[in-house]
């Protein structure tokens, strides 16, 4: 094979090859093109014992596994570099049972020489780990493609936690294969939902045609009565939403930790023309945990 020639950036560059046989030799040139910044490779000029090949002239096979084996060193040559962002760890925490997590990307660049390709395989050691897609060919020099990293949380145990696992991003071609990003899963045992108290009754007389006077708010108290180290993370919503009346509960969502409390502020205010009777809503609380939702009964009593 030919020297390359030293130039700040190529785009073309020939290599000359040739294989000696009993009826003669065969040279080729094998051409690497990196131009349009995916390199590509291609056999020309082919020259047989009895002068430049023709159509229709068959080439012994010999000559055609040197040609296919001179694709290779170049390649070797040009060889690709692996660099992965985050380099790691990767950490994600969730309750046990929850299932997958949200995902975090990884870039991977191919830092290696002008003219290279990479193509990287992502695995995971582990069946709780995994990474979308799983390959990225086609990589060209400081080409940069991304992958999602996801941990399920399904059957981990939090007694069992923490747990380490490793993603391994392989080209064999690359001069610094394999490289490998740790990733740690921390287990949270599943939190309680606990209200108390699960019905609050609010009063007014009616003054027709003037305004309501002002209801007092009053309030009910969200726990996490589950285990240490639990979390819940909870969503408060109208469970059937036809209640205008009803104006607001506040902190509607937010984190406990075990044994940590919430009040939630209830307020009502009924439109001036609200007939006399009985209204009710249900707020639900809903959050991953051993009982997943609770229900908090609001009336409105207007006499």
């Amino acid at each position: 094979m030919t020297q390359p020639i030293h130039v700040s950036r190529l785009e073309t560059q020939d290599y000359k090859f040739q294989v000696a046989l009993p009826s003669g030799i065969w040279r080729w040139v094998t051409r690497l093109d990196v131009s349009l910044g995916m390199p590509s490779l291609e056999v020309r000029n082919v020259t047989s014992p009895f002068g430049t090949l023709r159509d229709m002239v068959p080439i012994p096979g010999p000559v055609i596994t040197a040609m296919a084996e001179s694709i290779t060193t170049i390649l070797q040559a040009f060889a690709p570099s692996i660099l992965v962002s985050p380099t790691g760890p990767l950490s994600f925490t969730l309750t046990q049972g929850q299932g997958v997590s949200m995902p975090q990307p990884v870039s991977i660049t191919n830092n290696g020489v002008f003219g290279s390709l990479l193509a990287a395989s992502i695995t995971t050691s582990a069946p709780w780990l995994q990474v979308v897609p799983a390959n990225l060919t086609g990589l060209a020099f400081n080409e940069t493609g991304s992958f999602n990293v996801t941990a399920d949380s399904t059957a981990l145990l939090a007694t069992s936690s923490p747990y380490s696992g490793t993603i391994t991003v392989q080209d064999p071609a690359a001069t610094n294969n394999p490289q490998t990003i740790p990733v740690s899963v921390v287990v949270l045992p599943p939190a309680t939902i606990t209200v108390s108290p699960n019905n609050l009754v609010f009063n007014v007389t009616s003054s027709y045609p003037s305004p309501f006077p002002p209801i007092p708010s009053q309030q009910f108290i969200l726990s996490n009565t589950g285990p240490s180290g639990s979390q819940l993370t909870y969503l408060i919503q109208k469970l059937i939403g036809n209640s205008p009346w009803l104006v607001s509960f506040t902190p509607f969502m937010g984190n406990l930790a075990s044994t940590q409390t919430q009040a939630i502020t209830v307020a009502v205010a009924p439109p001036p023309n609200m007939y006399s009777g009985v209204y009710t809503e249900t707020l639900r609380v809903s959050g991953f945990s051993t009982n997943m939702i609770q229900d908090v009964q609001i009336q409105l009593i207007v006499s």
